[in-house]
């Protein structure tokens, strides 16, 4: 090869080396400017943090001794006690709220008995319905659909008193419907069969005694022993020592043998429980509490603070009292309870957000792309939030769903946020 071509291919080599490089360079700022338009259409110079509606509040866990102004009902008599009223209804003095029988046999035919009777009823009054109809069943339809859903709310809630009585309803209902649309039901058979059953079990001898109410009040059919427990004239005066005492000790039992159910008295009731000084500190006598029955059925309720008692090592007994009774609530005695104590709702925001101007607290919020300054009203403030009302509704105060500047420099009422 000779010189001239030797320097030709050299020449040819070193300009295709240059294009590579160029195109090379090229590409990079190709995808630096694709980077920076990416980051520029994602970059935002603030953060934001919708303001929304939160509610907070604090508890603690603890066993609790329930009191009431109990008296047992007794009686020298032995057998199988059949209450006549639900526990927690109240009963005037010389009621029958109970019998008791001489087995468990006589107890079962009983209980039978009044079953079909209370059938009996039912079909009774289902056969003066036959031949009644009404064209316009949509009221029927939802009649039918709200007491199948109480029957499933009912099922779910796991307070197996409830079904019966939701079945019965439904039941009812569905029967209503078919009779009103034409459909053929013929409970006279049902009615024979009943009545036959119900002639038979009477033939038989059922022995009982009836208990009647010495005085008014709620009956309760179950004595645990416990009754006698706590001075119920006195527990607003209880000591931290003797509640502690109540929880670590055993507690003696009274002979129940021949209690045939109790009657309460007072319309108040109360709980004993021991807690930390620290929680024991936001309670207020007269105050207001969310008690929550966390191992039963029983609902939650709202109690008042009745006493707040001294400090021992860090404990403080505090007796809640309520007014409410039910079923679920009279046969309450030792329970674990959620004590709720400080329950707040507002708007929540980062404490980072919370600025002060011209002597006014408050938070930047962007409006499109403004930046405007409103006021805040702290009802509660922890570590990282705090919870924000506006009672009054004022103007120029945080609303719902504002979006609240968390982070950002050099921030002013009026700025423009590119």
């Amino acid at each position: 090869m000779t010189k001239e071509k030797k320097d030709n291919v050299i020449s040819f080599n070193k300009g295709k080396k240059n294009m590579m490089i160029i195109y090379i360079v090229i590409a990079f700022v190709f995808i630096a400017f694709f980077l920076y338009q990416i980051f520029k259409i994602n970059y935002s110079p603030v953060k934001t943090q919708a303001a929304l509606e939160k509610t907070v509040s604090a508890s603690t866990l603890t066993e609790a001794f329930v009191v009431r102004d109990e008296y047992p009902i007794t009686a020298n008599i032995t057998g199988t006690l059949v209450p006549l009223v639900d526990d927690g209804k109240r009963v005037a003095s010389g009621d029958n709220v109970a019998v008791v029988f001489t087995s468990d046999e006589a107890a079962k035919n009983y209980n039978e008995i009044k079953a079909l009777e209370k059938d009996v009823e039912y079909y009774s009054s289902l056969q003066n319905k036959v031949g009644v109809q009404t064209s316009d069943i949509e009221p029927l339809d939802e009649r039918v659909y709200s007491a199948c859903e109480d029957y499933i709310i009912a099922i779910n809630s796991g307070n197996a008193d409830t079904f019966g009585r939701y079945q019965e309803t439904l039941r009812e209902y569905i029967n209503s419907r078919q009779l009103s649309t034409g459909s053929v039901i013929d409970p006279s058979v049902k009615l024979e069969e009943l009545n036959t059953q119900l002639e038979q079990l009477k033939r038989q001898n059922i022995g009982y005694n009836t208990i009647t109410a010495p005085h008014p009040g709620y009956y309760i059919s179950i004595a645990d022993g416990y009754e006698d427990a706590v001075d119920y004239q006195s527990i607003e005066k209880l000591t931290t020592e003797q509640a502690i005492n109540l929880f670590n000790s055993e507690l003696t039992k009274a002979d129940v043998s021949n209690y045939m159910g109790k009657l309460v008295d007072g319309f108040n009731w109360y709980l004993i429980c021991v807690i930390d000084y620290e929680d024991a500190i936001r309670l207020k006598r007269g105050s207001a509490v969310d008690i929550e029955f966390t191992m039963t059925s029983a609902a939650p309720l709202k109690a008042t603070v009745a006493s707040i008692c001294n400090t021992v090592d860090n404990k403080t007994a505090v007796v809640f009292r309520s007014n409410l009774m039910n079923t679920s609530y009279a046969g309450l005695r030792n329970e674990q309870i959620r004590v709720t104590f400080d329950k707040h709702t507002g708007l929540q925001i980062s404490n980072k957000a919370i600025r002060e101007v011209d002597g006014e607290k408050g938070v930047y919020v962007l409006s499109g792309n403004i930046v405007e300054f409103k006021k805040i009203n702290i009802e509660y403030s922890d570590s990282d939030f705090s919870y924000c009302t506006n009672p009054d509704s004022k103007r120029g105060f945080l609303e719902l769903y504002d979006e609240v500047i968390t982070e950002g420099t050099d921030l002013y009422d009026g700025k423009i946020i590119n």
